[in-house]
């Protein structure tokens, strides 16, 4: 997807808080409006009402015969005082009542509420009262918070929320441009290259996206030389391999049929190290084939394959090693199923890996015991040998490729492919493989499992 014109985190920013100074000045401004509608139309007293009312019966009060409750204006106490200090009315509470006295003698006055004294013939009425805005309703005031406290508790409470709504939305929308950048980063992880950039319009997280992207293509293209150079190297050494193994064969089937002539002893001797170094050299030559083997993904196609068939071909070859090691092999298989789902030459491949691997490491006259199991959609093979067994290394390492074990069953033909390569068959088929010391024949033991559905 194409790169359009992106935004900074800056500019994304700057308008996030453009947005929230707007919101809490509407937000302000509306509950200031919303507190003057209440005002005007009579739910709340302005704060200089009760100062407005006293003033209206100033006259009434300062003239009357006799000063009454009712002519006391709403939301004031008032207390009338005799000369001498007297308490002759009013319902001004205990704890005011030396401050109104102060007032009518002296006019000062402390605390939250302001007083005015009317003097009358004989007598002073004081009023007490607040500057402050009082709801119209009695119950109101004296049940809830008064009026300009609540418009501060609403101010600050829907400041808050305006404050963080927006910081929610920022985030999710930063969460959601950075989903791109989160996604790239997973592709190249799991080393899928083939994906296309989605770019998200923050020009911060574009330009990493961007230097991704080059990343990406690079690494692709460095890993396809890489394979590519691999391939060629793998093709080309088992090619080679191949094609020493014509005159090899040439070599060595030349020296056994010198041997079959009338030789003297020295000629018989010298005739005995080339088909020795001759057997030698194939070796070499199967090693270097099974490396290049090894370190390609195999062909992962599995068939239905009659079980029999498959077990007898594992068995016909395991018979052929025990004639040249001359050893002896205890066959015993248990498998139900008629059919296996497998790649055939993979598992025949896989399995006399390890029988070769254990025929190898059987002193002459020793036994193999090959064991067949099918267990939980899984067919396995155990293979124990009467040889001197792994290691506490070995247990930990044997399957690694190119691993060998020189203090118990080092070999000079054997170089730590057969194992890793028997693993690498098994791991494709689902199964895995075991390494272990058999406790009835004394040698190793090694389980190797396929997964046969």
């Amino acid at each position: 997807m194409g790169r359009n014109k992106s935004r900074t985190l800056g500019e994304i920013f700057f308008g996030y808080v453009l947005v929230m100074l707007g919101a809490l000045f509407a937000w302000g401004f509306g509950t200031i409006f919303l507190f003057n509608i209440l005002v005007n139309i009579g739910c709340i007293y302005p704060a200089n009402y009760t100062e407005k009312k006293i003033n209206e019966a100033y006259d009434l009060i300062q003239s009357a015969d006799q000063v009454t409750a009712d002519m006391i204006p709403p939301l004031c106490r008032y207390m009338i005082f005799s000369p001498d200090g007297e308490i002759l009315s009013g319902n001004i509470l205990e704890d005011s009542m030396e401050i109104a006295w102060e007032v009518a003698n002296h006019g000062k006055a402390s605390g939250s509420y302001f007083y005015k004294v009317i003097f009358r013939p004989e007598e002073s009425v004081v009023l007490q009262y607040r500057l402050t805005p009082q709801y119209q309703s009695a119950f109101l005031r004296e049940h809830f918070i008064e009026p300009q406290n609540l418009l501060i508790l609403l101010f600050f409470l829907g400041g808050a929320f305006l404050i963080l709504l927006p910081s929610i939305h920022f985030g999710k929308k930063i969460k959601q441009k950075m989903q791109s950048l989160l996604t790239s980063i997973d592709q190249i992880k799991k080393q899928e290259l083939d994906y296309e950039v989605s770019y998200c319009g923050v020009k911060e997280i574009d330009d990493c996206l961007l230097s991704m992207d080059e990343m990406r293509s690079a690494l692709k293209d460095s890993l396809n030389r890489q394979w590519k150079t691999e391939q060629d190297k793998n093709n080309q050494m088992s090619a080679l391999a191949h094609d020493i193994k014509t005159p090899l064969t040439v070599v060595r089937g030349n020296a056994e049929l010198l041997l079959e002539t009338a030789l003297t002893e020295e000629q018989r001797n010298y005739t005995n190290y080339i088909t020795g170094s001759a057997l030698q050299i194939q070796n070499y030559v199967q090693t270097l084939i099974e490396v290049t083997k090894s370190v390609e993904d195999y062909e992962h196609h599995p068939e239905i394959i009659e079980s029999d068939t498959l077990l007898h071909e594992i068995k016909k070859q395991a018979l052929g090693l025990a004639e040249v090691y001359r050893i002896e092999i205890n066959w015993k298989e248990s498998c139900d199923s008629k059919t296996v789902y497998v790649v055939y030459d993979q598992v025949v491949r896989a399995v006399m890996n390890i029988i070769k691997n254990a025929a190898e490491h059987t002193p002459e006259g020793g036994n193999i015991k090959i064991t067949i199991e099918e267990e939980d959609g899984k067919l396995m093979f155990m293979v124990e040998d009467s040889g001197c067994g792994f290691t506490k290394e070995a247990l930990a390492h044997g399957t690694e490729q190119f691993f060998m074990d020189d203090e118990s069953r080092g070999s000079k033909t054997h170089y730590g492919i057969g194992l890793f390569s028997a693993k690498t068959i098994a791991e494709k088929h689902g199964g895995k493989i075991l390494l272990e010391n058999s406790e009835e024949l004394g040698g190793a033991k090694v389980v190797i499992a396929f997964s046969t559905v």
